[in-house]
């Protein structure tokens, strides 16, 4: 091989082996900061889209929520019996309806007997939660006429309840068979039942129960239902929330309307009687109000009316 021959090959060998140039370096460094940046804002911002829609299903969660418990207890009240006990603009108290039976025997004025929960044949009694000392029961009242003007439901306080196989003996409403050795129920009562109170008189069992918005310990409200039992109001259990906070220019996360069958507002609980139709407003804002760039707490609203079925 020449001697110019073997230079040439260096040199080539050379410029191989020769590294990125300071210019080459910058340009690609520049590049990849930009492609990044890209990158790196489409990340965030699928984030920030998925936190967004994530916090309106569960706001719209707490509202289907809020929907499905609100009419069902409320449209079963009767305002013209006298179960709508107290209301505002931002809570409700009522009696709620807690199960229903018939009496299958009458010891005495104050003891009524009931059939079994689980009977063979029919239902006869049920009840989502059991009557408590404290509740009230309405008897359905014939009255003494044969027609149905002098008809009423009699209220009268818990004041035992008890269950034994040995009630309700060799009752019509049972089957001797196939109820044997059940459950039947025994419910004392005071005042005394009247006499026109008669073995197969249907009854009901209510409880006081109130909706409101309560604040919990992170100051968030959430619509909060509680009971009276044994002559105290439970503690408010949260149902759905949080809510938009209460406030004086009726904005905030519950608002109720009371109207009679007329359409006029109702506004004094001595009028309560008359109410016919409730009206629910209500606002829920998302959990999470610290993500940046998330365009804000994500709030929505319903409104529905609520018809109550006992007018009479």
């Amino acid at each position: 091989m020449s001697r110019l021959t073997f230079t040439r090959a260096r040199a080539v060998r050379r410029a191989l082996r020769r590294g990125y140039t300071l210019a080459e370096l910058l340009a690609s460094m520049t590049l990849l900061a930009i492609v990044g940046t890209v990158i790196s804002k489409l990340m965030l911002g699928q984030q920030r889209y998925y936190q967004r829609q994530a916090s309106q299903m569960g706001v719209r969660r707490e509202l289907r929520t809020s929907m499905s418990v609100l009419p069902a207890d409320l449209r079963s009240l009767s305002s013209s019996g006298g179960d709508l006990l107290n209301f505002s603009t931002t809570s409700i108290t009522f009696r709620n309806v807690l199960g229903a039976s018939i009496v299958c025997a009458r010891p005495n004025n104050t003891t009524m007997d009931l059939p079994p929960l689980d009977m063979a044949r029919n239902t006869l009694t049920s009840w989502y939660t059991q009557p408590q000392i404290g509740d009230s029961v309405f008897a359905f009242n014939e009255g003494l006429s044969r027609g149905a003007e002098d008809d009423v439901w009699t209220g009268m306080r818990i004041t035992a309840i008890s269950p034994s196989a040995a009630h309700c003996p060799l009752s019509v409403f049972t089957d001797a068979a196939l109820d044997a050795g059940k459950s039947r129920w025994r419910v004392s009562v005071t005042p005394a039942m009247p006499d026109s109170v008669k073995i197969g008189a249907g009854v009901r069992f209510v409880r006081s129960t109130r909706y409101s918005l309560e604040a919990s310990a992170t100051s968030n409200y959430y619509l909060s239902r509680s009971e009276y039992l044994a002559g105290a109001w439970s503690v408010a259990t949260p149902i759905a929330g949080p809510f938009v906070a209460p406030n004086a220019s009726g904005t905030g996360g519950m608002q109720f309307a009371y109207f009679d069958s007329l359409g006029t507002t109702v506004t004094n609980v001595a009028n309560s009687r008359s109410v016919s139709r409730i009206d629910v407003i209500l606002r829920v804002q998302g959990a999470n109000t610290s993500t940046p760039g998330s365009g804000g707490i994500v709030k929505d609203s319903l409104t529905f009316r609520i018809a109550l079925r006992n007018r009479q």
